[in-house]
């Protein structure tokens, strides 16, 4: 079917206006060819990216798919995204339209576990100097800790508020701990601010004394540092110590992985490892080696490691035991691998974070080639 026809059917379906007739039209392209999946997941990728539902009359769509198809290097990819980003909404639709791929009986079992799994959600646990613990979710809470005061709601997080100076050389301490299903804001005594992913611990002092800023984190967190140029904002992993001014960076360093990596989006920062130093600038990232300690430095897309702060799954070409390690820590399931070769499969797309398990496990499955079968919190993977 020629392609102008196909756009043209988007916008209806976005309403729902779409007839079925257009539906089924729209199925059939799907099923033409690898080249109309591939497009189809390049587009879901860049409307989350950089489009919006309103920028949808402003693109030139026969001269956007014409450049989509020739286009070979990832810089050009990234340049000429823009000329039609408003396509890849079709895959809010994708679980109406590729359910229609599968027998009504499968949808409706599969769709009946899957369903009852609960979506992530903001909440946290924040673990006192004195060893109390406190349960962060939808009550506010305020909290007196002397010379500090600490405020957390679901829409502001957890805010410390520095009422006066502190005479202690050295602070107390708290622990700010998200479970897999969750995710939290932390606003920190100094006005750094900082998003915890799923199954994430930090640990800070309730207020910065001295001439240093300093935290440790496992699992990942992205920064947004307030600048003191005489105090130095320091991150320290198991493996890792980041330093920096003022800036905005990502931490990714969960326990078992192979790699941490430290993103910076914008700033500079200093990167320290097996009594190594490396310095990276915005759109690069520092990977070190777990075991080894090796460093190694690299331009990269930043949106891919920092779109789960922004309520996205965003994912190029990305191992699918990968995909289901982020699944997992988001929906508090377990994955099991039938054939572990399975994991080595790629996946590319975007996806919003609010969105029911069941429709994640539908997108992925019809564009990656695997099938899943969900048992409780357990979901078996198999071809």
């Amino acid at each position: 079917m020629d392609i102008g026809k196909i756009i043209t059917f988007l916008p209806l379906w976005l309403k729902g206006e779409a007839t079925l007739e257009q539906e089924e039209a729209l199925k059939v392209w799907l099923e033409e060819s690898d080249e109309n999946r591939q497009l189809f997941r390049e587009w879901c990728s860049l409307y989350f990216r950089v489009g919006y539902l309103r920028h949808w009359d402003k693109i030139d769509w026969r001269e956007g798919v014409k450049v989509c198809r020739i286009r070979r290097s990832r810089m050009r990819f990234r340049k000429l995204g823009y000329w039609f980003s408003g396509i890849a909404a079709m895959c809010l639709l994708s679980v109406g339209l590729l359910s229609r791929l599968r027998s009504p009986e499968q949808v409706e079992i599969g769709m009946e576990i899957a369903e009852t799994v609960k979506i992530g959600e903001r909440k946290a646990v924040l673990t006192l100097a004195d060893g109390r613990k406190v349960e962060l979710d939808s009550k506010k809470v305020v909290m007196d800790l002397g010379h500090v005061t600490a405020e957390g709601d679901s829409l502001s997080g957890l805010v410390y508020h520095s009422v006066r100076d502190s005479l202690k050389e050295e602070s107390e301490y708290n622990t700010l701990s998200v479970p897999r299903g969750g995710e939290y804001i932390l606003t920190l005594s100094d006005g750094t601010r900082v998003w915890l992913n799923s199954e994430t611990e930090m640990t800070y002092p309730v207020a910065f004394s001295g001439d240093k800023r300093e935290v440790s984190v496992v699992g990942e967190a992205f920064f947004v540092v307030k600048k003191e140029r005489e105090r130095p904002f320091v991150v320290r992993t198991q493996q890792t110590r980041t330093t920096v001014l003022g800036t905005a960076f990502n931490v990714m360093a969960y326990e078992g992985k192979q790699q941490t990596e430290i993103t910076l989006v914008q700033g500079c920062v200093a990167v320290s490892a097996g009594g190594k130093d490396c310095r990276i600038e915005p759109g690069q990232q520092v990977s070190v080696d777990n075991i080894s300690l090796q460093m190694e430095k690299h331009d990269v897309n930043v949106a891919y490691f920092i779109s789960w702060k922004e309520g996205l799954f965003d994912f190029d070409c990305m191992k699918l035991s990968e995909l289901c390690e982020k699944l997992g820590r988001w929906y508090d399931v377990d994955f099991f691998f039938e054939n572990p070769g399975l994991g080595d499969k790629r996946f590319t797309g975007a996806v919003k974070k609010n969105n029911s398990l069941q429709f994640m496990l539908d997108f992925v499955e019809k564009t990656a080639g695997v099938h899943f079968e969900v048992k409780g919190k357990t979901i078996r993977v198999y071809d």
